[in-house]
């Protein structure tokens, strides 16, 4: 085998996981009140705290500055 056709058969092996098992491996990671979905979760909160706040400066910028 060359090596274009190892990683052809790696990659088709990877997509072939991820469009039948992946959700199914995560959900079983995630599962209700487990340690990472807290973390998970507070993660997810704290980028769209930043973001939020971010976007809220911005705007404030954009507001003096056209005045």
């Amino acid at each position: 085998m060359t090596e274009k056709e190892i990683k052809s058969l790696i990659n088709s092996e990877i997509n072939k996981f991820k469009a039948d098992n992946l959700d199914k491996e995560i959900a079983k990671i995630m599962h209700d009140n487990s340690k990472t979905r807290k973390e998970m979760i507070d993660s997810i909160g704290d980028a769209f705290d930043s973001v939020f706040r971010t976007l809220w400066q911005k705007k404030g910028f954009w507001s003096t500055s056209i005045k």
